[in-house]
């Protein structure tokens, strides 16, 4: 007999997806960012070659590094994605088709010479920007940020990644700050949006519901046995 029949057991049919805002914590670091409101940062996994594999994954996730190749990369390592600026700067919107992985240069040629980065920003618009000796500054890339028709349709990817399903509804790139999109915050990270003393609050009360049904139904049992001997 199945454990699921009536009487023998359960199983898990699904679990409740928290996607309210976490806390946010100051870190420092203009490459640690939180968002503040909806949206993910959208990341792509690197294929064996070391290359973007083409597939897009969501996280909010935003403790961010650049690689010794000047790639920004996510906690577990995937390529951030965005819009390169170009000679006229940064599009205002997110083309999908033009989505790449931000690279930042860790140097730049100026009248021959040789220039080293020296600050990196991140507005709230999610546009980055680069300094390079003491004051010339560069466009880099604009951040995209997604957004989901249901967002707790998405299915968990683990640490904190995730990517759309059937459920979720196709990911609506746009920039930070745009309308249903939330803003950057730089030098803070998201902290948990989960409160354990609530969560373990409800737990004990279902347990006790639970142990309620339980005992009444056993008296249930008890009164029929009693009834038919």
């Amino acid at each position: 007999m199945p454990r699921t029949a009536v009487g023998q057991g359960s199983n898990v049919y699904s679990t409740r997806v928290s996607d309210g805002q976490g806390g946010i914590v100051d870190r420092g670091g203009s490459l640690n960012l939180a968002i503040v409101g909806a949206g993910y940062f959208t990341v792509s996994p690197p294929d064996s070659s070391g290359a973007p594999s083409g597939g897009l994954f969501f996280s909010r996730n935003g403790e961010l590094t650049i690689d010794k190749e000047g790639f920004v990369r996510s906690p577990d390592n995937s390529f951030v994605m965005g819009i390169a600026a170009g000679a006229d700067g940064v599009p205002a919107g997110i083309d999908p088709a033009g989505l790449s992985r931000i690279s930042v240069p860790f140097t730049v040629i100026e009248d021959g010479k040789e220039i080293p980065l020296s600050n990196l920003e991140i507005a709230s618009d999610g546009i980055m920007s680069a300094t390079y000796g003491p004051d010339d500054v560069r466009t880099i890339a604009r951040l995209a940020i997604a957004v989901f028709p249901n967002q707790a349709g998405l299915k968990n990817m683990g640490g904190g990644t995730f990517t759309q399903t059937d459920a979720s509804g196709v990911a609506i790139l746009g920039s930070a700050g745009d309308i249903g999109y939330g803003t950057l915050q730089s030098g803070a990270v998201e902290t948990s949006n989960v409160d354990i003393t609530k969560e373990m609050t409800i737990m004990m009360r279902s347990q006790q519901q639970f142990n309620g049904a339980a005992r009444l139904l056993q008296t249930n049992a008890d009164m029929v046995e009693k009834l038919t001997r």
